[in-house]
């Protein structure tokens, strides 16, 4: 179901995957890679966690950056994106992002005060936003061991770094996941569900 929300001024649009008035127990927001790149709520990787997501009993929104900000805008939307779900009644509540929008739902996990943090192939830095690891919040990453954009040795400097309880699933992939696809997403998919039900379940 397609709905939109406020950020500042702008009118941002996102896909919802559940429904408001079922029994969802907690609302995660994604977030898609580089809007300059193609990247939409449409993006096939973040669509597929988000069905995984809805079919287990939690409310998935995946959402449309507005206007380009070099990350720093996009940060507000994904910060005002989980700000509508929880005006919609959710108070458990999480982020993933996937590539660039790793990086700004990282950013957005440390203000947002939300119960879980997922990011599949974190980069570093892009257009200099840098990843905010030092949130409180659970955290689990998801990463290829043959991505060359984000390498891999690259993500075990960031997943030491990252603060407090965090957990990796490292797959046979590539940073688009298309390496063994659909096994790979399918096996991504599984273990981000079971990250949200275990820390955002009962919140």
């Amino acid at each position: 179901m397609d709905v939109s929300f406020q950020s500042g001024s702008e009118t941002l649009h996102a896909t919802l995957y559940g429904d408001f008035s079922s029994t969802s127990f907690a609302g995660i927001v994604l977030c898609p890679p580089h809007p300059l790149y193609g990247g939409n709520r449409h993006d096939t990787r973040i669509v597929r966690v988000a069905q995984e997501l809805s079919e287990h009993n939690l409310l998935a929104l995946c959402i449309d950056y507005g206007r380009y900000g070099r990350g720093v805008r996009e940060v507000q939307h994904a910060t005002d994106a989980v700000a509508f779900l929880r005006e919609k009644g959710f108070s458990s509540l999480g982020l993933l992002g996937y590539s660039f929008g790793s990086v700004v739902a990282s950013n957005a996990a440390a203000t947002a005060e939300v119960d879980g943090f997922a990011a599949m192939s974190i980069l570093r830095q892009v257009n200099g936003l840098t990843a905010k690891l030092d949130s409180g919040c659970p955290k689990l990453f998801v990463h290829g061991r043959r991505d060359t954009l984000a390498s891999y040795s690259d993500f075990e400097r960031l997943f030491a770094e990252a603060k407090g309880v965090k957990k990796k699933l490292v797959l046979d992939t590539d940073h688009f996941y298309m390496d063994n696809y659909p096994g790979v997403i399918k096996a991504a998919a599984e273990v981000i569900r079971k990250f949200f039900v275990e820390f955002l379940k009962g919140t």
